[in-house]
């Protein structure tokens, strides 16, 4: 989808209501994360709902997209709940480029695409997080990281993969027709 739809002819109406979605959508996002998010605990870990959009918006908008999203989430999130600039946003830009990268090299017209980014992203994000804690001096045993952190985390995202790229793909139009076609 992202190859026919980068060759229409895109006017500023259009260009404008694509960047007012994704913006409002980054808005829900920050606020799902920061607000409903910390509450949903499985195995005393919450689903990481940025994580999924920032795969969601890489997947149907493309790597540089999904880095950009992913660094403003990343950086509203660390506002909002006043944590260290910069650590999220640095992991969802790396998934948001890789979920990109993914989608432009892909065929990503299967329904368990989604779910299979969603599932990579999510290992790679708390990997690099972790990594990045490690650097930090803030030392987590690995056997408390698998069991309390990635296994439950991974889960939780993946059964969110398939409503949220539902969801972000309805909300930005993806394979939706703007007016009539030419025939």
């Amino acid at each position: 989808m992202t190859r026919r739809r980068r060759l229409e002819p895109r006017t500023w109406r259009h260009v404008t209501l694509d960047l007012a979605r994704l913006l409002v959508m980054l808005v829900v996002t920050v606020l799902l994360q920061t607000t409903v998010a910390p509450h949903i605990r499985v195995l005393g870990a919450s689903a990481d709902v940025a994580l999924v959009a920032v795969v969601c918006v890489g997947l149907l908008r493309g790597s540089e997209a999904g880095a950009v999203f992913g660094f403003l989430a990343g950086a509203g999130i660390s506002f909002a709940v006043f944590g260290p600039l910069g650590l999220s946003s640095l992991v969802l830009v790396v998934v948001g480029y890789v979920a990109g990268r993914y989608a432009e090299a892909a065929d990503t017209s299967s329904g368990f695409a989604p779910i299979i980014v969603v599932l990579g992203g999510t290992a790679l994000g708390e990997v690099l997080y972790s990594v990045v804690q490690f650097l930090l001096d803030h030392q987590v045993p690995f056997d408390f990281f698998l069991t309390r952190v990635l296994l439950p985390v991974t889960v939780l995202n993946t059964l969110l993969a398939a409503p949220g790229y539902l969801l972000a793909r309805l909300w930005l139009r993806e394979g939706v027709a703007d007016g009539p076609q030419p025939a």
